[in-house]
């Protein structure tokens, strides 16, 4: 008698009951949503922290590249600097040229009261 009672009551109530539920179903919902807005928030603020740390380690690394590259460029031309010189250092040898008469006078008195 208690169970067609509560039957009775529970069909009687049944629209009121399902808007009970598919209201709560609604609250739930948006209670999720505003959670997940706010996680959400929360996680982007923290990658554009990354980001922005990932960008100057970024402009560090080139600034440092653009000085290497610049050290480089000055290695190489001192490099092609002293094999050029090298280079002609070589080619003149052999080819030694009459001093003119003022050095040869200057020397054969240099080299003539030094011995």
């Amino acid at each position: 008698m208690m169970q067609a009672k509560l039957w009775a009551w529970g069909l009687r109530n049944l629209p009121g009951l399902a808007l009970v539920g598919v209201l709560a179903g609604l609250v739930w919902f948006v209670g999720d949503a505003f959670n997940d807005r706010t996680r959400l928030r929360g996680e982007l603020a923290a990658t554009q922290a990354d980001l922005a740390t990932a960008q100057a380690s970024l402009q560090q690394a080139a600034e440092t590249a653009r000085i290497h590259r610049a050290h480089l460029d000055r290695a190489a031309d001192e490099a092609r600097q002293w094999s050029a010189l090298s280079n002609e250092l070589q080619n003149m040898e052999g080819r030694d040229a009459p001093l003119s008469p003022l050095l040869a006078a200057t020397a054969g008195r240099l080299f003539s009261t030094s011995q």
